[in-house]
């Protein structure tokens, strides 16, 4: 039930977010923001009740809305699918809401160490675990880049970039011209 209405939340708040800021709505805004509430809800889905997955749905349609739109703009990074917008941003966004979320009433049969911190310090429980993922993530993905870098390099020649990568490095069209 929860997953289910953070999800239709988040969609149908993207939607609306799109024609507030856009002047309209469109499929591929509802659609992201359906991930974006999906994403948002998974580490709380188990431990939120309704009006707490409602909540989340709100501030997922919000969040990597904004991340999607503007942050991407403004910090100038390469992003077509929004992947870091939707599933960064809104991964860490539902990490933080779980510990503002979380409730005994939902799920009683938490472990004995996650009872002792729920409506106390989960928040702070789910920061630090959230700095180490951003820490343990940075650090895994610039090694990645740099073993790239150093292998087969980051990016194609600017040739085969204007003439497309289908074509280019897959030897097909991934469409055909009018």
């Amino acid at each position: 039930m929860t997953t289910t209405l953070a999800a239709a939340v988040a969609a149908f708040g993207w939607a609306v977010l799109e024609a507030i800021f856009k002047g309209h709505p469109s499929v591929l805004g509802f659609c992201s923001g359906a991930v974006a509430g999906l994403v948002v809800i998974t580490p709380a889905c188990g431990f939120v009740t309704a009006n707490g997955a409602v909540a989340i749905g709100l501030l997922a349609a919000a969040f990597p809305f904004f991340a999607c739109n503007y942050l991407k703009r403004w910090l100038g990074y390469d992003d077509a699918l929004d992947t870091f917008g939707v599933h960064a941003v809104g991964g860490t966004l539902g990490a933080l809401l779980t510990g503002f979320f979380a409730t005994l009433e939902v799920n009683s049969n938490l472990p004995t160490n996650l009872k002792d911190v729920v409506g106390k310090s989960l928040v702070g429980e789910q920061l630090k675990a959230m700095l180490i993922t951003v820490l343990l993530s940075v650090v895994a993905t610039a090694l990645i880049a740099v073993l790239l870098k150093v292998t087969i390099g980051l990016r194609v020649d600017e040739e085969i970039e204007s003439n497309g990568l289908d074509i280019s490095e897959h030897g097909e069209e991934g469409y055909h011209p009018a």
